[in-house]
């Protein structure tokens, strides 16, 4: 039996931050408290999701939230 999980990445601004995560829970909630690290410093952040079968989620931090694209 093929049992194919997905796994995912974060990259902030093209740079990989987080890889071989298991669930997207955990990734919306790492992204979260990152963007307000990245905040707190002043810098502007934007953050790419992909998984290893295909999912991609774009999106960037915009006042106090993070918004995804579509």
């Amino acid at each position: 039996m093929n049992d194919t999980r997905q796994t995912y990445s974060i990259y902030r601004d093209n740079d990989l931050v987080a890889a071989d995560l298991p669930s997207l829970i955990s990734i919306m909630k790492y992204v979260r408290n990152d963007a307000r690290r990245e905040h707190a410093q002043g810098r502007p952040a934007c953050y790419l999701i992909t998984g290893s079968l295909g999912y991609k989620r774009q999106g960037s931090h915009l006042k106090g939230r993070v918004v995804w694209n579509g």
